[in-house]
């Protein structure tokens, strides 16, 4: 019988859980665990076999397609980063595209990046629990390895998962974007094509652990 962790013992041995995408193994396989598969979760698992299917560097040319399309409509990396994968694995997220307007870099006040809330938005109607789920820890705990995962991944590459880092990482300074003369900066610096950078980097991290992880449906 598998043995849970407790709230203590995970947040300690999370970053040795964290070493390797083979550990999603362990998961639960919540979808093959709840009683009746909603309309979401039966659109999300075809989609899911379908990419699987695909030569996996495909699957990462349409996700970069449509992190582009997405930027250059919006300039907003939340919203993208979240709608590739929403429109990739078909989540049915349109109210959750809707409420990350106000999201990249949190409000742009330099905290937590847009390509990271996005896609952890995307990984929470994946593996998250539902309103009839609130008291399942078990879920919670399982939903933090995949997240907690995919922000390693993308903290080992740009260095940290806050707006203010990136901008580091990629302009060599911070720019405080709720000031229009910094924004205005920002922008003649190259920001679309910059971040561009950054959410497909950020949305090919999810999707490659999506695509690995063998406690989701394979058929």
């Amino acid at each position: 019988m598998k043995k849970w962790l407790n709230r203590r013992d995970f947040i300690f041995q999370a970053p040795l859980l964290l070493a390797s995408v083979s550990i999603l193994g362990g998961c639960r396989q919540v979808f093959n665990n709840r009683e009746i598969l909603n309309s979401t979760d039966s659109a999300f698992k075809k989609a899911l076999i379908k990419n699987r299917e695909m030569p996996r560097e495909l699957v990462m040319k349409l996700l970069d397609q449509k992190v582009d399309q997405a930027m250059q409509r919006s300039h907003h990396c939340a919203q993208s980063s979240f709608l590739a994968l929403d429109e990739q694995f078909n989540l049915q997220g349109g109210k959750v595209l809707k409420s990350l307007t106000p999201l990249p870099g949190i409000a742009e006040r330099g905290e937590t990046c847009g390509a990271i809330t996005g896609p952890l938005l995307a990984l929470g109607l994946i593996y998250g629990r539902g309103a009839n789920q609130l008291d399942d820890w078990e879920n919670y705990q399982e939903s933090l390895i995949p997240a907690g995962l995919f922000c390693e991944k993308f903290e080992k590459v740009f260095g940290s998962t806050m707006c203010h880092g990136v901008q580091k990482v990629k302009f060599g300074r911070c720019y405080r974007l709720t000031d229009p003369d910094q924004l205005r900066e920002f922008q003649e610096a190259g920001a679309t094509d910059q971040c561009s950078e950054v959410v497909r980097m950020a949305v090919r991290m999810a999707a490659e652990i999506i695509l690995q992880d063998p406690s989701l449906p394979s058929g």
